[in-house]
């Protein structure tokens, strides 16, 4: 599963985020540098949100939640939400 989404108005930066359901591998990008890369085998939490800020003269704070069901996460969608600033701005299912 690969989100992209575009922040800022005058300095653009390109945010991708992907997701592999069956492997657990997550990492997030900004324009092409790794701001988060990982390896989710299990977890506890429903939710794991993580939280970024891009930009260096305009700066914004980016917030991708990722959600999952309790029992069979992996056979289950898993939506994950991306917030520029408190708005959604992308949504996309693993």
């Amino acid at each position: 599963m690969k989100l992209t989404f575009d922040v800022g108005v005058n300095e653009r930066h390109q945010v991708v985020f992907s997701f592999d359901k069956f492997w657990g591998a997550l990492s997030i990008k900004v324009d092409g540098v790794n701001v988060v890369r990982t390896v989710r085998l299990a977890s506890v939490d429903r939710v794991k949100a993580y939280d970024f800020v891009v930009g260096t003269q305009e700066q914004h704070h980016v917030r991708i939640e990722k959600h999952r069901e309790v029992l069979f996460a992996g056979f289950r969608p898993q939506p994950v939400y991306a917030f520029v600033d408190g708005n959604l701005v992308a949504q996309g299912v693993a």
